[in-house]
């Protein structure tokens, strides 16, 4: 009896963290400035008051997607040895 090697991708929601600092005067300065990027992804934001410290993925926080989540498309896909799609979970177009 053979073996046969196949891999799977799921895509998933999860939290992640970004440490940073900001150079300020005070630190109800400092929060004023984090304030006023209205919330925008710290990795995006371009202040020199800005230093990026360290990115981490929370993996306790990691969900599961369903294909209604994914506007349909699949949230999971079952490939073989050299990358061919075999399934997954989309659900079947009528």
């Amino acid at each position: 009896m053979g073996k046969y090697q196949f891999y799977q991708d799921c895509k998933v929601t999860a939290w992640e963290r970004d440490y940073f600092t900001v150079e300020a005067e005070s630190y109800e300065d400092a929060e004023a400035i984090v304030r006023s990027w209205k919330c925008e992804d710290v990795s995006n934001i371009i202040d020199s008051r800005l230093c990026y410290d360290e990115w981490r993925a929370l993996p306790d926080t990691s969900e599961c997607m369903s294909p209604d989540e994914n506007g349909g498309s699949p949230t999971i896909e079952v490939y073989n040895s050299v990358g061919k799609v075999i399934i997954n979970n989309a659900p079947e177009k009528a």
